[in-house]
């Protein structure tokens, strides 16, 4: 029997096999939405791999309700002005959702590798910071499926000039796409090395051959089925374990004793002060803008110890064009169905401008530990989690710079007072605020341990003293100051 026929054997058999996947993908599917469980199915691959032929296949079986599709290309330009994962961030599924990703980060690293843009050298950076996205992900709960489509070499050749041959299709071969079939050997060598540097046993490779299209389809169903499975007897099994929330103490040292606090300052100097470093910052966010450096500023601190204040004097000065504030409150009901980071991923600046928080991501180590919002489990491996956030947005050339202004109890009581007794203040004034106090020496606790945590030199904290405002917001912004300058000598962005 010749291989024609025993092709064409093949297909009659997996067509009614095809049905009867597509129909027990719909039953798995649906069980992981009743139970919550988010997924992410990644789909890399060389091209005329048939990617969106398959995924198309794959996606008409499926409740067009329950899945979102997010495709990739090198040639989009502004996701280009943030950093690496900023799109894939922005485009994780929430729980009981299916997002697919038509190519990911792995096809732009390899992209750029190519096009000799990234040194074979520094592959090794992305790869483990895209390791940290998946592991964060698969932490949370996210299930996630990754599968790579290749075509042999001449049958990539024979496919590309069919499509030109026919005027409808032509459009679809580029000159890139031949100069990558004369790199097919190189680069395929390339995909073996990531796929055994990011293969995981949560997030592991299934590599499929796509020369027989309806064969690849079939393992391709296999394969997200058996994941969707998977999690769906997991999740059942983690029903069953009881949360831990009690408190665990922390006796490090305390970073929160070192603020000294001094006296105040006289109104005059500080008016002057206050000016002179306005006109220095706004002049260095122009040069800010012109080498396209992006800014985080964190400013977290004790309720009533002025973040909002610093923050004000910063902007004063600037053109509003080149920042913008976040204030962080409780997450919605949407950002609860995501990971935690991801509100905070979706304000990240881009090149140049400065992003500005009000609270932060922090929340997780200090409110919801203390408050016992999250686990003892998650809020640990929170401390993880952020420093290689961090770590990611550092490389790509983010300058990032944290406040915690710190006051005293006494100083606090007396600015709660204060503001009770305004009527133009009284909004900033909560039951919560009085309730708070009285977990003063948890959340110093939580703070000297966060700080303890999550000091990097990438991205250092600089506790200050706060009880005299005045001195807080020079402080601060001496210390932006002093950054700013530093990152316009010595930061470089990277392609990537």
């Amino acid at each position: 029997m010749s291989d024609a026929t025993n092709l064409v054997g093949t297909r009659r058999i997996e067509k009614p096999k095809l049905k009867d996947l597509a129909i027990q993908l719909g039953v798995v599917q649906r069980e992981a939405k009743e139970l919550g469980i988010p997924a992410l199915v990644l789909i890399e691959g060389l091209d005329a791999s048939e990617k969106g032929a398959l995924l198309n296949q794959i996606l008409l079986e499926m409740d067009s309700r329950a899945y979102e599709v997010y495709s990739t290309h090198a040639s989009h330009i502004e996701p280009r002005a943030y950093p690496l994962l900023w799109r894939f961030w922005n485009h994780t599924p929430p729980r009981g959702r299916i997002q697919f990703y038509d190519r990911g980060p792995y096809y732009l690293v390899l992209d750029a590798w190519a096009e000799q843009a990234i040194r074979e050298k520094d592959l090794g950076k992305y790869w483990s910071h895209i390791r940290n996205f998946e592991r964060q992900l698969n932490d949370a709960g996210v299930a996630i499926t990754k599968i790579f489509l290749t075509v042999p070499k001449k049958e990539q050749a024979r496919r590309f000039k069919k499509l030109e041959s026919n005027p409808k299709t032509a459009w679809r071969v580029s000159s890139k796409d031949w100069k990558r079939h004369k790199q097919y050997k190189p680069y395929m060598e390339q995909v073996s090395e990531m796929v055994k540097a990011t293969g995981s046993p949560f997030a592991c490779w299934e590599v499929i051959d796509t020369k027989d299209t309806r064969g690849a389809a079939v393992k391709i169903y296999q394969t997200i089925i058996a994941k969707l499975e998977s999690a769906i007897e997991q999740k059942k099994k983690e029903a069953q374990k009881t949360t831990e929330t009690h408190w665990i103490p922390y006796n490090g040292k305390s970073y929160l004793s070192e603020a000294k606090f001094t006296q105040p300052m006289e109104r005059s100097k500080y008016k002057q002060e206050l000016k002179l470093r306005q006109q220095t910052i706004d002049d260095l966010v122009h040069e800010i803008y012109s080498k396209q450096i992006p800014v985080v500023l964190v400013y977290c601190g004790w309720d009533a110890a002025g973040k909002g204040g610093c923050i004000k004097r910063l902007v004063q000065g600037i053109d509003p064009r080149s920042y913008h504030v976040t204030p962080v409150g409780a997450p919605t009901s949407d950002e609860l169905d995501h990971h935690y980071l991801w509100r905070f991923w979706e304000r990240m600046p881009r090149r140049g401008r400065l992003e500005i928080f009000d609270r932060s991501w922090y929340g997780r180590v200090l409110v919801e530990r203390v408050e016992k919002l999250c686990s003892n489990e998650e809020w640990q491996r929170a401390y993880g989690e952020i420093n290689e956030m961090e770590s990611h947005l550092s490389d790509y050339g983010t300058v990032i710079i944290k406040f915690w202004l710190h006051i005293d109890a006494e100083t606090q009581f007396e600015r709660f007072e204060a503001r009770q007794e305004n009527p133009l203040k009284q909004w900033k004034i909560t039951d919560e605020d009085w309730r708070n106090r009285e977990k003063w020496d948890l959340y110093e606790e939580a703070i000297n341990e966060m700080i303890s945590k999550t000091d990097k030199p990438h991205a250092p904290w600089t506790v200050v003293n706060s009880v005299c405002k005045m001195r807080a917001r020079i402080q601060t912004l001496d210390t932006i100051i002093g950054r700013l300058e530093n990152a316009i000598i010595n930061t470089k962005i990277p392609p990537l």
